[in-house]
């Protein structure tokens, strides 16, 4: 599958364990590992969808630093096609630093970077016309592009045929759904995180949370739960689907190793009980790893984990 992954691309310093109590006093203490790796969601995206197998261009705005440089070159390395990326001519490239407890519990502290400067104009809509499906990944974290300019991306992707899919991430502004209500009719695929879904919609269940998002024109809404599974629902078909059971590392990355698994099957031509229990597949092997992509596999190695293992339970609504 063609896929064209727009958005948000970091730098993660992911710390662990991270078991003192920080006070800001002067002090230092020790962790077994501090790990460079790139993050966002866009990245993950691009990264975990070309581990599968797909062809993947990137579109966004890197920063003007050496940040920027590792990020482009770590993607490179993975056969992403990063020639489209633009480069900002001012500030440096978002990063975040990922403390991780032994619990696998995790503190972010972010550096916006050159994520709010991304906008609409910075992208070669031209590649619609070479792309299956079209992934957007950061959306709050990039107001230039965030609204406005992810609409008429979408729609330029509809008009095209291509399918389209978002993730989002937290908005620290608190507006959430007025940010993207415009984009809800030009979404094949909508895959938001529970949290995110409540926050964005007013409810509390996956189930009325589809229902938001449905009724204002969201093809397929497939709500994330963590540890509880997820939940998949169209005009016609809802269920919930468990897990995987595996030894959890850290979870940072589950949801977007979820996304790139599930709309690879989809891509494939899987029935959405086996995309939902693909992407669970892959979303298990993400959270045994630290960081955000390096759990994930290719695609022969997930069909023979899902092969040995029992597949999670799906319930009907």
């Amino acid at each position: 599958m063609r896929v064209l992954s727009v958005g948000e691309m970091m730098v993660d310093l992911v710390v662990h364990p991270v078991e003192h109590q920080i006070g800001f006093k002067n002090e230092a203490f020790l962790v077994k590992n501090i790990d460079i790796q790139s993050g966002g969601d866009a990245n993950n995206n691009a990264v975990n969808f070309a581990k599968l197998g797909n062809r993947v261009t990137y579109c966004g705005l890197i920063g003007n630093d050496e940040m920027g440089d590792f990020v482009i070159s770590s993607a490179v390395k993975y056969g992403i096609d990063m020639s489209h990326a633009k480069r900002s001519k001012t500030t440096g490239q978002s990063r975040t630093v990922i403390l991780v407890n032994s619990e696998g519990n995790r503190t972010f502290i972010q550096y916006s970077g050159s994520s709010p400067e991304f906008s609409f104009d910075d992208i070669d809509t031209s590649l619609l016309d070479e792309t299956d499906c079209l992934v957007i990944g950061g959306t709050f974290h990039m107001p230039s592009f965030d609204g406005e300019g992810t609409r008429k991306l979408l729609e330029l992707a509809r008009e095209k045929k291509v399918i389209t899919a978002m993730d989002v991430t937290n908005d620290f502004t608190g507006r959430w759904n007025s940010v993207i209500k415009d984009c809800y009719p030009y979404l094949d695929y909508f895959l938001p995180s529970i949290e995110q879904a409540q926050a964005i919609s007013g409810y509390s269940t996956e189930n009325e949370t589809a229902d938001f998002f449905l009724q204002r024109g969201v093809k397929t809404a497939v709500i994330k739960y963590g540890e509880k599974g997820s939940y998949f629902k169209t005009a016609g078909k809802a269920f919930h689907c468990g897990i995987y059971h595996v030894p959890v590392a850290e979870p940072t990355g589950a949801g977007d190793a979820f996304v790139a698994g599930f709309l690879t099957a989809v891509g494939n031509g899987k029935e959405p009980e086996e995309a939902v229990r693909f992407a669970s597949a892959v979303s298990a092997f993400a959270v045994q790893a630290y960081g955000a992509t390096a759990g994930v596999p290719d695609s022969g190695t997930v069909e023979a984990f899902i092969r040995k293992n029992p597949a999670p339970k799906i319930t009907y609504d």
